[in-house]
């Protein structure tokens, strides 16, 4: 699961921007977010503790291989988070890119 930060058209197509989600918890402070409870049964999601990570994006075009439909769904999407989520997750993006500290990884395209 991901978090779409940005969508670019380009003319070989749609640029995704995303930040991954993981069971893992971030080892250091600010580098995730983690995700509510009652956010994440908003979204259809597991129980399972779950953080949005700050310190990488992953960029591919889309549609691709990387982003496959929800089980039982032709919709690749969850659903959107809520603005105050969306809006702690893109300042943080934004610090670690201003501060040196975001990955950016190229996928499949």
């Amino acid at each position: 699961m991901v978090v779409v930060i940005a969508r670019i058209e380009q003319s070989s197509g749609t640029c995704l921007l995303v930040a991954p989600i993981s069971h893992t918890a971030p080892r250091g402070a600010g580098e995730a977010i983690e995700i509510p409870t009652n956010v994440k049964k908003q979204l259809g999601l597991d129980r399972e503790k779950s953080w949005i990570i700050l310190t990488e994006l992953n960029r591919f075009l889309w549609p691709g291989p990387d982003i496959r439909p929800v089980a039982g769904s032709d919709n690749p999407f969850y659903d959107a988070l809520p603005d105050w989520l969306f809006a702690k997750v893109r300042d943080g993006v934004v610090h670690h890119f201003e501060t040196g500290r975001l990955k950016m990884t190229k996928r499949t395209e």
